[in-house]
């Protein structure tokens, strides 16, 4: 089954995904892959964009680049830790390696896309983080509603 499909078939509604990161080709790549109307892409070039963006919106998934003009990463995920039903965050980089990918994964990321990107890996992946979030936020409505 092709994963568009899929994607098409959890949801009633668009998947909101944040792409964070210079407009350059690499995020012109990720929107190529991420065709609506199964994922709702919104961008932003900078932390700060994203901050405004995140604390707006109710975003499951987040890929960003390694570094960004006013921030990184780290930042951008210790603030998405802060808040309630954080999305997870995709890490992407020219430069993927184990090390990155251990320390992605050791504070909390979700994963990491290696640049190029590869069609089938991003759906997948994206796919997956977004899944668990759902399934996380899922989680907690049904523990605050028991409590009620």
């Amino acid at each position: 089954m092709d994963l568009n499909i899929q994607v098409a078939t959890a949801s009633e509604s668009a998947i909101e995904i944040l792409l964070i990161g210079p407009p350059d080709s690499r995020r012109f790549a990720l929107r190529n892959i991420l065709i609506p109307p199964q994922w709702e892409i919104r961008e932003a070039a900078t932390y700060g964009e994203a901050v405004r963006i995140l604390d707006d919106s109710r975003i499951g998934v987040s890929i960003c680049d390694t570094e960004m003009e006013d921030g990184n990463w780290q930042m951008l995920l210790a603030h998405l830790q802060s808040r309630s039903n954080p999305p997870n965050l995709i890490v992407s980089s020219r430069l993927a390696d184990e090390r990155l990918w251990a320390e992605v994964l050791n504070l909390g990321g979700y994963d990491v896309l290696v640049q190029p990107f590869d069609c089938g890996e991003v759906l997948r992946v994206a796919h997956m983080a977004w899944m668990a979030w759902r399934q996380k936020c899922q989680g907690r409505s049904l523990r605050l509603g028991a409590a009620f």
